[in-house]
């Protein structure tokens, strides 16, 4: 998901009116509305559609981000006009729910609310197959309610789920971070234009009073992204028929997300369907009607009626969301250093970044203050990565308290290590000219190890991403048995995909 303010950690705080429930006094045509209530006594507005032919199923629709039960109006019509009752309900916080505007605390209520509806529902249709849809978070949402959901439903359909997003995975712990230390801080932003290629699909929604147009909070995009990993820790549990649908041009979320979740998921029965040029929020797209027609079909097929052609061979092109390949941490620290009898103040940044698949570039960026301070950047370096793990060399120069420069190498080392991920950083380097006292020719070494908790999670496949505080001891050797030792105490992220 390409989310702009995602690092936005600000002292202002997203604004989220507690908001009551909204009764709506003219729903849209064939449809009811009332008030189901959550286990925390939440009031949220849910709709029914009643069926207008011979009952064939049951579909409940479940909405995303930037979104309401409203929008289905003509989705839902089509649907219960080819038999099927349709229920959905608007999100705590969202269209015409009570609640903090978009901002659940925590998140998982919003799976707990669905999963709560989706019994509701089956109480009312006694017998009848049960399929849940969800579009984006929504669909994010929807895949974990059908993972716990008992009885099983007889079916999951997924449009532009919230699987995976378009972003270095470094900006995941970030997410995680912002969402612990500035829980209100607006950070998920998505651009209107983004959800659909018509122009007039943008004006709805700029003018749609029941849409919250401010930045989501960092609390919401911390829940959806720990979604994304229980998601896919359990996707062998997802076990049901599954159709997902995503459009190639999707900037909001990844469709390598919904492919990889056709691949990994634990059914025989599950289909992809990729629509080229289609942007994010399929069924408003100027050719949703063929997406809905496609749902359809495969609801139909999934009921008595015409089968489904078999599913084709899941294609390997490339896809927006697909790992880059990058590995980028980031450590941020302060403590002291000890030596010769002498104790001072010692402040660092270390940036790594590499792109090795399996094998590629490296550079990093390491400063350091104490009673003299220095800057070192290595731009040309090599890594080699495997899994999360990643060991990489590079080579620069550094400058110390403006005066004397150096050259500089360095050997770098990531990896997980049970629930603890382990840094080392090595790093040389020999001044050759000091601008007040001349040529010089010594030598320095400074080695350190890092502990950060908690250890990394894997999220979408291929990406691991972790962030906490993190414990680094050092030791410094400057030649002519001067040696001196560090510890500090810091904040530490890391990503790879």
């Amino acid at each position: 998901m390409r989310w702009a303010g995602l690092l936005c950690l600000v002292a202002a705080c997203a604004h989220t009116p507690n908001l009551p429930l909204r009764p709506d006094d003219a729903p849209p045509a064939g449809s009811t509305t009332e008030t189901v209530t959550a286990r925390d006594g939440t009031p949220l507005l849910a709709r029914h559609w009643a069926p207008t032919a011979q009952q064939r199923g049951v579909v409940v629709i479940m909405h995303g981000l930037k979104d309401h039960s409203a929008r289905y109006a003509d989705f839902a019509t089509r649907l219960a006009a080819a038999g099927y009752a349709v229920y959905a309900f608007d999100l705590r916080g969202h269209g015409r729910s009570a609640g903090p505007r978009v901002a659940p605390d925590p998140w998982d209520d919003y799976v707990d609310d669905l999963d709560r509806f989706l019994a509701v529902v089956e109480s009312r249709e006694p017998g009848k197959p049960v399929f849940l849809f969800g579009h984006s978070m929504g669909g994010a949402i929807a895949t974990l309610a059908a993972i716990r959901h008992q009885p099983r439903l007889a079916g999951l359909v997924l449009s532009g789920p919230a699987l995976a997003i378009d972003a270095p995975p470094i900006l995941i712990a970030a997410t995680r971070m912002s969402g612990t230390l500035t829980p209100k801080a607006p950070a998920l932003k998505l651009n209107n234009r983004d959800f659909s290629s018509d122009p007039h699909g943008k004006q709805a929604m700029d003018a749609d009073p029941l849409i919250s147009q401010p930045p989501a909070p960092a609390r919401t995009a911390a829940g959806l992204v720990d979604g994304m990993h229980r998601i896919w820790a359990s996707v062998d549990r997802l076990d049901m028929p599954l159709l997902a649908l995503h459009g190639t041009r999707d900037k909001l979320t990844a469709p390598s997300g919904s492919r990889a979740l056709v691949r990994a998921a634990a059914s025989k029965d599950k289909t992809l369907k990729l629509y080229d040029g289609f942007f994010h929020d399929l069924v408003h797209e100027p050719n949703g009607t063929q997406v809905e027609a496609d749902i359809l079909a495969w609801l139909d097929g999934h009921t008595g009626g015409t089968a489904v052609p078999p599913p084709v061979a899941v294609d390997d092109r490339h896809l927006t969301g697909d790992p880059r390949g990058w590995t980028q941490a980031v450590e941020l620290a302060g403590g002291i250093v000890r030596g010769e009898g002498e104790m001072t103040y010692l402040g660092s940044l270390a940036v790594e970044v590499a792109r090795p698949s399996p094998i590629g570039w490296h550079g990093d960026l390491v400063v350091r203050v104490t009673d003299l301070w220095s800057v070192a950047l290595r731009p040309l370096g090599i890594a080699f990565r495997s899994g999360p793990r990643v060991i990489g060399l590079a080579g620069g120069g550094s400058l110390v308290s403006g005066t004397s420069f150096a050259a500089s190498g360095s050997a770098w080392l990531e990896a997980p290590l049970g629930p603890v991920h382990v840094g080392a950083l090595a790093e040389w380097t020999r001044t050759f000219e000091d601008r007040v006292r001349g040529p010089l020719g010594s030598d320095l070494l400074w080695t350190q190890i890092s502990l950060r908790v908690p250890g990394d999670r894997a999220y979408w496949p291929g990406a691991h991403a972790g962030v906490g505080p993190v414990l680094t001891g050092g030791y410094l050797w400057a030649g002519d048995a001067a040696t001196a030792f560090s510890i500090t105490l810091g904040l530490a992220l890391y990503g790879a995909d």
